[in-house]
């Protein structure tokens, strides 16, 4: 075999260039083989598993073929090799947890622009590499996707990266070999259990982040249960919350519709935080970016100055009209968060607009529903990417968990949207003082743009349905 000019990577057909090296890994759900023929004259070599030698022979004509043992040892070695990765081109912040990551990485990754210390971002939300954004298409991109993003990170002149670290991502390694500066641990509830299976299997995922970055100082939200645990494993880490243990201890919580108000006691210092985020919840989302900045060995004072200037996450309890709201919502803990913080800023009356998505963990439906019953005065349960599964029937087990009738099936998510927007047109107009003090709250889908229907992701974002409601005549002020 002569010398081979190589370009680039791949290991995903849809993803291939030209003069691409091609890792032959064979995927869940996916048959690679069935593709090979049609990839072969843009691939300059394919790399492949000694054991499929004699299947490859009928299929790969006139491309080299590389037979290993390992190949996915040899696709981290080549991956790290081309892209040129070392530890320390980059220093990396990890957040993890169940609700909470992408604001307080969003946090983290403004607060550091502000201070002027050039920095990139990897979240649900978008991916910000350098002067770059990217759509995200998942919460962390693939082990390859994320190599890339890293070299392009440190040629833009980042020193930093913030990593939204989903528990998938710490499961199928896609973040391996990356050492990190700081890791943060948000929260824990229930979600992926399809994946998972149980809460424990979960929790074990999330905590290996922790235990792999050992020598790394980590920060931890010591009010949740979870966060005890893990404190535990890890008794040399920072702590924030309200708790009087907290190295960054919160206090003197205000919370009103332009924001929250609250004191940070560090080092013996206080320090006054104000910022534009309303909700309990992102009082704990900026503590935690507050105090992992602050562990960097940045001047507090410069990073409390700063917070106020954050304005809001794209679909985490986002404005959208008068009184109406949108937000990422998609767990039982959260959707209580989310309308506990609606109640805390002095809305009565709450109506929720929701759904639980396709092929993902049935148990929670029901809880889901509890949770909608017992904090939400009416409800519209509908639609949320049912995928392959029969929507009514991903309803229907979400109803189960109302013993109240405050709620009607909508399995159409805009006419659910439209009709809610009706009930608070109509509530706050009523003359009942408390309809006066009504809000309605679109949760589950919060940034996303599409719906996933079988197979297809349809065009559809709850922000803009919201507004050509609300153009085409149901003004709810």
């Amino acid at each position: 075999m002569g010398k081979i000019s190589i370009s680039g990577i791949s290991d995903d057909s849809r993803l291939v260039n030209k003069g691409d090296l091609f890792f032959i890994i064979e995927r869940r759900n996916f048959d690679i083989f069935s593709v090979l023929k049609e990839i072969e004259p843009k691939v300059s070599a394919f790399v492949a598993r000694s054991s499929q030698s004699k299947k490859l022979k009928n299929i790969i004509k006139d491309t080299p073929i590389i037979y290993v043992d390992n190949i996915q040892k040899e696709f981290y070695r080549s991956v790290d090799l081309f892209y040129e990765f070392k530890h320390n081109d980059l220093k990396f912040i990890g957040v993890t947890g169940t609700n909470g990551k992408t604001t307080t990485c969003m946090l983290i990754y403004h607060l550091l622009k502000e201070l002027k210390i050039p920095a990139s971002l990897i979240s649900t939300v978008k991916y910000c590499i350098g002067p770059k954004v990217y759509e995200a298409e998942r919460t962390t991109p693939g082990f390859l996707t994320l190599r890339k993003f890293l070299k392009e990170a440190k040629d833009s002149g980042s020193h930093f990266l913030i990593i939204e670290v989903s528990s998938h991502a710490i499961e199928q390694e896609r973040i391996k070999g990356i050492k990190f500066e700081r890791c943060l641990f948000t929260n824990l509830g229930r979600d992926h259990l399809d994946y998972h299976k149980t809460p424990e299997k979960y929790f074990k995922s999330k905590k290996k982040l922790f235990l792999d970055n050992k020598r790394t100082p980590a920060l931890i939200n010591i009010d949740d249960s979870c966060g005890v645990k893990l404190f535990r494993s890890l008794p040399k880490s920072l702590t924030y919350g309200i708790k009087d243990i907290s190295d960054f201890k919160i206090s003197k919580v205000s919370l009103t519709k332009s924001g929250s108000h609250f004191d940070i006691e560090y080092d013996n210092k206080i320090y006054s935080i104000r910022t534009q985020l309303c909700g309990r919840h992102n009082v704990y989302n900026v503590a935690g970016a507050f105090g992992l900045i602050a562990s960097l060995g940045i001047s507090p004072r410069k990073i409390a100055d700063k917070i106020l200037s954050f304005t809001n996450v794209e679909g985490r309890l986002e404005v959208i009209g008068e009184n109406i709201f949108i937000d990422y919502a998609h767990t039982p803990d959260a959707l209580e968060t989310v309308i506990m913080a609606l109640r805390n800023i002095g809305y009565e009356n709450i109506i929720s607009v929701f759904g639980c998505g396709g092929d993902r963990d049935k148990g929670k439906r029901k809880l889901i529903g509890q949770v909608a019953d017992k904090y939400s005065d009416f409800s519209f349960v509908t639609s949320d990417n049912p995928r392959s599964e029969d929507p009514e029937l991903i309803c229907s087990q979400i109803t189960k968990g109302f013993q109240s009738k405050n709620y009607e099936v909508v399995i159409d998510r805009k006419q659910a949207i439209k009709k809610a927007i009706g009930l608070l047109v109509k509530e706050r107009k009523s003359l009942n003082p408390k309809n006066k003090k009504s809000c309605l709250l679109v949760a589950g889908k919060g940034h996303e743009n599409y719906q996933i229907v079988g197979s297809k992701k349809i065009p559809f974002k709850d922000s803009e349905v919201i507004r050509t409601i609300i153009k085409d005549g149901n003004n709810p002020s």
